[in-house]
């Protein structure tokens, strides 16, 4: 990295800082994703911004970024056009052909896919939240190059039926290529990157590609990558890029009571620190206003240069102080930053981001803006209530794993082995970010031992096999 230095002007234009408004207004537009991208979310209400809870509809365009495909929408007349002219077929027939086709593979004027082949040509839904959720998961995720000729393999594997086959080979004659050149996404961690790619690969290698399996896949990693990424940003220049944070589920059958691992050790670790997501998208986005064109530094990557050039810490503090002068001069509308207290540390870099953080996160708390807060932060939150949040009533809300949840888990971790040890499958799930306590360890033997999927060889617990659920 070069010598960081904040830059006003890039500052004014990007926050569109207005210097002919009132001192004591808001002079500026709270803006992220223009220097550094850090969440796919926006600080609109849900009818602008809808929130995504299911992740279905988020599988095509998964599949269409990540093979840099764009193609013109299909067209039920001219697919059928397309497909007849490379078929010998009697004219009397040619309707009812026509009729197949559009029960098959349309719902009114959209086209639909139902297999892997398909995904990248559905017919695009109409919200953009769902488009940047895709953008975000490719980057996040770590897909490249690489994955894109794993994936086109794939679908050149994947064992079509006639019909399908003959429209997998219609569309592809209309197809355009395209590529996206917007930043990046910048993934705050990194470590669940190989893991994501072991268990895509796996399912498109074996054929688990339908649409339910491959949007439990998207809503188990989003919900991986986001909960590691809340609490590190959270942990500022002292959080780890591959070190998780262990997060305690329950079953979604079992009770639970307040002592419980699942009631202060998941849900609770993670709340708090998505409510400051908006308030870190903010901050690392003033604190990109700097020289480098193209660069993103998040907290840890400015802790990291600290480190190596320590006599640089005074320097780089002092350019943080610029950057947060330059916000708080146009937060005319709130009056207590000189309150706000500096926290202690070594590096004085560390205390100057604290800082500018807690600015941010104090004018948005404390004026009308807070709306706008609830609105971004709402976004992932809301995802997690519906899809891996139970409330608990007394014990309060826990994370939850559903009947469909274990399956699907279980599936992906004795992969192609007809069983696996059973303290071995726990040690999968932990893989994958799911923790469980004694407890509910055994209530998931019980599931099991119900399904008929318990090979015992003793009593002992190293010697319960798992058998591979088909």
């Amino acid at each position: 990295m070069m010598e960081y230095q904040f830059d006003y002007a890039t500052f004014c234009k990007t926050f569109n800082v207005k210097d002919d408004k009132a001192i004591d207004s808001l002079r500026l537009t709270h803006t992220q994703d223009i220097n550094f991208k850090l969440f796919p979310y926006k600080a609109s209400g849900k009818t602008q911004a809808p929130i995504i809870t299911e992740l279905e509809e988020v599988v095509s365009d998964f599949f269409r970024k990540s093979l840099k495909l764009e193609s013109e929408p299909v067209q039920y007349e001219s697919l059928c056009d397309n497909i007849i002219t490379e078929m010998d077929i009697e004219d009397e027939d040619i309707e009812i052909f026509k009729e197949m086709i559009h029960s098959l593979f349309f719902e009114g004027d959209n086209f639909v896919a139902k297999n892997l082949g398909l995904y990248p040509y559905q017919t695009k839904v109409n919200n953009k939240s769902v488009d940047r959720l895709a953008g975000f998961l490719i980057d996040v995720l770590g897909l490249n190059g690489n994955d894109c000729n794993i994936i086109e393999q794939a679908m050149k594997n994947y064992p079509y039926n006639v019909v399908e086959k003959l429209v997998v080979d219609a569309i592809q004659t209309s197809k355009i290529g395209s590529t996206n050149n917007n930043k990046s996404y910048f993934p705050v961690v990194i470590g669940v990157q190989e893991k994501f790619k072991n268990d895509f690969y796996f399912m498109l290698n074996t054929g688990m590609t339908s649409l339910d399996d491959l949007s439990n896949l998207l809503a188990v990693y989003y919900f991986y990558y986001m909960s590691q990424a809340c609490v590190t940003l959270d942990n500022f220049g002292s959080g780890k890029r591959n070190s998780p944070v262990q997060l305690y589920y329950a079953l979604d059958w079992e009770k639970v009571s307040k002592n419980r691992k699942c009631c202060v050790e998941g849900w609770e670790r993670i709340q708090s620190s998505a409510n400051h997501m908006f308030s870190h998208a903010v901050t690392l986005e003033i604190l990109n206003q700097h020289k480098f064109s193209g660069v993103m530094l998040d907290y840890i990557s400015l802790q990291e240069y600290i480190e190596k050039h320590p006599d640089r810490d005074e320097v780089i503090a002092s350019e943080i102080e610029k950057a947060e002068k330059a916000y708080t001069a146009c937060v005319g509308d709130y009056k207590k930053f000189e309150q706000i207290p500096y926290t202690s540390e070594k590096a004085k870099t560390g205390i100057a981001i604290r800082h500018l953080y807690k600015c941010v996160e104090e004018q948005f708390l404390n004026t009308d803006r807070k709306r706008a807060n609830q609105f971004y932060n709402e976004k992932f939150i809301e995802f997690c209530k519906i899809r891996w949040v139970k409330n608990r009533r007394k014990s309060g809300l826990v994370l939850n794993l559903t009947e469909r949840d274990i399956i699907f888990l279980t599936k992906i971790s004795i992969k192609g082995k007809d069983k696996i040890r059973l303290i071995d499958l726990y040690k999968e799930y932990e893989y994958r970010g799911i923790f469980l306590d004694n407890t509910s360890k055994e209530y998931l033997q019980d599931f099991f031992t119900k399904l008929n999927l318990i090979d015992k060889k003793s009593d002992s617990g190293d010697a319960q096999y798992v058998k591979r659920i088909l």
